[in-house]
């Protein structure tokens, strides 16, 4: 969704509209006099009604005014509309914003009836600073989602400074032909999630496994970087999704001690290749949490969550993936009924805070829920104990990997399973 607001705003990948849109608002501040702003919250819109073609009709809907008025029209990230205009009747406005309206007026959103939630007016002679708010975190919460964007594509191995030639959609063809021949087994990986339990030992929660993507560039596409663009990249994951499914499948679940967890698009689940799948694993559902990225959640909502009901209905476990510290800030995964939810450590969780940002934070665990919260990407003591003061149990991570490794060789065995 945020690559197809890119498109339609045709503008550099160095400034997003949401940049700026908040310079032009700053640019104002001392001449604001006659100005208005309006903004239409077409992300709102159910999801069949939030295509591409559907923002740039909408769009379109406008170029009367900017043709012919002192207006100025973004076309944000997340698909809404905010319109800048300066000594413009407001009829005029009204008018168009109505046609815009009436595009829409199947859904929900751009029914009538108390509080208008299809378009927010501001005049920025007197809410200016309310718009400057709201535009501040329209941009953050924009950088929060490259973040997370940028964190999914690590879990999955990503990583565009690898070396090569940059990947494109013929050459990704032929990849997709290569990986469809070679042996896959030996490049799959996995790493565990465990349970610190209040006398500090660790049980395992489940193992997850992987490709490992260096490796797999070497063998097929030694040439090129696979990692080079995230949107090729991802479909390049859901072959190796399917083909992960085959191998997973291949193998005797009763005969393991601990739960698989396998990070799949919500296509591949949605596939015959799942089907295939699900027919292998049977009664044993319970032992396989599939863990879904957040962008991919993103893209559509309702596409989630009946994939979300189907997977319980047939005991799967839930977990969502590729979260970030600055993206709790926006927004609350819980809201997503998850069985788990995977937050990635990072810096801004070790920065000093407040008394009252500590108790946000404690607030946030257990708005997520602590019995789901997971805290990824621990890579050292401090946070394991950052976690562990706020109430979280369940962790992920290398400095994981080492106290694992450790506990086998002491006790010559794995941890129980969870």
């Amino acid at each position: 969704m945020a690559d197809d607001a890119r498109i339609l705003n045709a503008i550099s990948d160095v400034r997003s509209a949401e940049s700026m849109l908040r310079d032009h608002v700053e640019r104002v501040r001392h001449n604001r006099v006659g100005r208005f702003a309006v903004h239409l919250h077409l992300s709102g819109l159910r999801p069949h009604n939030r295509r591409p073609y559907h923002i740039r009709i909408a769009s379109r809907v406008f170029d009367s005014l900017l043709n012919t008025q002192d207006t100025q029209l973004y076309v944000l990230s997340s698909m809404d509309l905010i319109l800048m205009c300066r000594d413009v009747r407001v009829d005029e406005v009204d008018f168009v914003v109505e046609k815009v309206r009436s595009l829409f007026r199947g859904d929900p959103l751009a029914r009538r009836g108390g509080r208008d939630r299809f378009a927010t007016w501001y005049d920025l002679d007197i809410e200016y600073e309310e718009f400057l708010d709201v535009v501040e975190r329209l941009e953050k919460a924009v950088s929060a989602q490259t973040a997370a964007r940028e964190d999914a594509s690590a879990g999955r191995g990503f990583d565009a400074n690898m070396a090569g030639q940059p990947l494109d959609p013929m050459s990704l063809a032929k990849v997709d032909e290569s990986l469809a021949r070679i042996r896959l087994a030996d490049l799959v990986q996995s790493q565990s999630a465990v349970i610190i339990g209040a006398d500090g030992t660790e049980r395992i929660l489940f193992d997850e496994h992987f490709v490992s993507i260096g490796a797999l560039q070497r063998r097929v596409a030694p040439g090129f970087n696979l990692m080079s663009d995230m949107w090729l990249f991802q479909h390049l994951t859901e072959s190796l999704d399917k083909r992960l499914l085959a191998i997973v499948a291949r193998q005797e679940l009763t005969a393991r001690e601990h739960a698989v967890s396998l990070n799949l698009n919500i296509g591949t689940v949605q596939s015959p290749e799942f089907q295939v799948f699900d027919s292998h694993v049977g009664g044993r559902a319970e032992r396989i949490v599939v863990e879904m990225q957040i962008v991919d959640i993103f893209a559509d909502l309702d596409a989630y969550a009946s994939t979300r009901d189907g997977l319980r209905d047939r005991g799967y476990r839930v977990l969502i993936d590729g979260l970030n510290p600055m993206l709790l800030e926006y927004f609350n995964p819980g809201l997503l009924d998850a069985d788990f939810v995977k937050v990635g450590w990072g810096t801004e969780f070790s920065d000093a805070v407040s008394v009252e940002e500590e108790a946000e934070r404690a607030e946030m665990v257990e708005a997520i829920g602590p019995d789901k919260f997971i805290l990824a990407r621990t890579d050292s003591e401090a946070a394991v104990t950052w976690g562990l003061k706020l109430g979280v149990r369940r962790f992920q991570g290398y400095f994981i990997d080492n106290l694992i490794e450790r506990q086998t060789a002491k006790q010559g065995r794995p941890p129980a399973s969870a």
